[in-house]
């Protein structure tokens, strides 16, 4: 029995040899294992503070700054938008016109000395006048056009809207004497 006894010695010095050495390789593989996690871990931490906007490190560096940056702009922008501004609007000179009073043919759009006609019509406001060639159009005068006031037609509740005038001088296709009308904001 003693030799049964030593070989079961044996088995069992073998057995804890082999629970040692099975508990030895666990730990260095438990050790390799955290040694990994924590070198990725420093790789992605190190990636994602490389990959932050500027913005978000500044954040991240200064945050009284960066807040009170962003309170500054958000007052600015308020006193902009609440400020309300001037209710008076801008109006361009009114020119008291009246019957018998020379003018000049100016588009109310365009530059003087420009080379645009102004349509002279038959009737005041006749708006398919202005689509093409009409019989509606007495004639054609070129910016600059001497023109005197005979009549006014009101229109749209506005009062004066039309002017009929009289040309003093023979200008494109327009002959001296000839009346017709066009819009009062065309005399200048």
């Amino acid at each position: 029995m003693s030799e049964y006894k030593s070989t079961e010695d044996e088995i069992e010095s073998i057995k804890e040899n082999a629970e040692k050495a099975v508990d030895a390789i666990e730990d260095a593989v438990e050790e390799a294992v955290d040694a990994v996690e924590d070198a990725v871990e420093d790789a992605v931490e190190d990636a994602v503070e490389k990959a932050k906007p500027p913005l978000m490190k500044f954040k991240d560096e200064n945050p009284k700054v960066f807040f009170g940056g962003i309170a500054a702009i958000v007052i600015v922008a308020g006193i902009f938008l609440f400020s309300g501004g001037d209710s008076k609007k801008l109006q361009a000179p009114q020119i008291a016109h009246a019957v018998g009073q020379t003018y000049t043919l100016q588009a109310a759009n365009a530059l003087p000395d420009s080379g645009i006609t102004l349509k002279i019509l038959k009737i005041p406001g006749q708006m398919a006048a202005f689509d093409s060639e009409s019989e509606d159009v007495v004639c054609n005068a070129p910016t600059g056009t001497r023109a005197t006031i005979t009549s006014f037609q009101e229109a749209f509740g506005k009062k004066n809207l039309f002017a009929q005038i009289e040309i003093l001088d023979e200008v494109g296709d327009c002959r001296k004497g000839v009346k017709g009308w066009t819009l009062t904001t065309n005399l200048k």
